[in-house]
């Protein structure tokens, strides 16, 4: 209960912070829900002239799209800071700070920021789902809605786990940002079906980076009923548990090799 209380004490903190600038805010949170949006544009503009793909149709295509922004925006609203920890806070010496406190270090990472920015990509989300959805006529059941909440909520774990993953090495290299950013770029490949890839880049996009066993598998499985949901489920429970502890383990292994730059 100290640490719940002390992470509210830290976002309030946060939050306190970043409106002390509102029209900075209120631009940031804009400007991520209409880069989402010009991005669905591009798509839409580019799936005109080619009306289906793989057997997917506009609108199937676009409820990927729209899903496969709810686990980014979750991860995005509580685990930003590790991207500037992974690029400029172990290089700079800003880490120096969160060693001398007498609170683990990955818990400080995680209560430093909270983005409200991330609200928009889920609302563009949530609309483009919607949207969708009157255009689709599949058969809803409960298990394809269980997998779609289960996938949106332990994807997001998964990606916060590659993220710190990926932002440990920086306490060894100094600066892991390209690396991380290589690896969060897969997370565009299951924006669309897995059915359009090779086997080796399904393969992977399952097995190594699963952004495409928490996107892409439960969409089809709501579309086509192409998986059992409730077996896909376990799946991406176990992963995330998985994920989320080596996740843990490498940060904790690496932030023992850390030395301050002197910056």
């Amino acid at each position: 209960m100290r640490y719940v209380h002390l992470y509210f004490t830290c976002i309030k903190r946060s939050m306190i912070s970043r409106l002390e600038y509102k029209k900075d805010t209120i631009v940031a949170l804009f400007s991520f829900f209409f880069s989402n949006l010009c991005s669905l544009a591009a798509v839409y503009f580019i799936l005109q002239s080619i009306p289906a793909l793989a057997g997917y149709s506009l609108a199937e295509l676009g409820f990927f799209y729209g899903f496969s922004m709810l686990p980014i925006s979750l991860d995005h609203l509580f685990s930003d800071e590790f991207w500037l920890v992974a690029y400029r806070r172990v290089k700079d010496g800003d880490m120096d700070m969160h060693f001398l406190r007498p609170v683990p270090v990955i818990f400080q990472v995680f209560a430093e920021t909270f983005q409200p920015e991330g609200f928009g990509e889920m609302i563009l989300g949530v609309a483009l789902i919607t949207v969708c959805a009157f255009h689709l006529t599949v058969t809803v059941t409960f298990g394809a809605i269980a997998v779609l909440i289960i996938g949106a909520v332990f994807g997001a774990v998964i990606i916060t786990s590659l993220k710190v993953a990926m932002a440990a090495l920086a306490f060894i290299f100094k600066r892991s940002g390209p690396l991380l950013q290589i690896i969060y770029n897969f997370s565009s490949y299951a924006k669309y079906p897995l059915a359009i890839y090779p086997f080796l880049i399904r393969t992977l996009l399952i097995f190594v980076l699963p952004f495409g066993l928490f996107i892409s598998l439960p969409v089809d499985t709501l579309l086509t009923g192409a998986h059992d949901p409730w077996l896909l489920s376990f799946a991406i429970i176990g992963v995330a548990a998985v994920f989320f502890a080596l996740a843990v383990r490498i940060w904790t292994l690496c932030e023992r090799r850390y030395e301050s730059t002197g910056s």
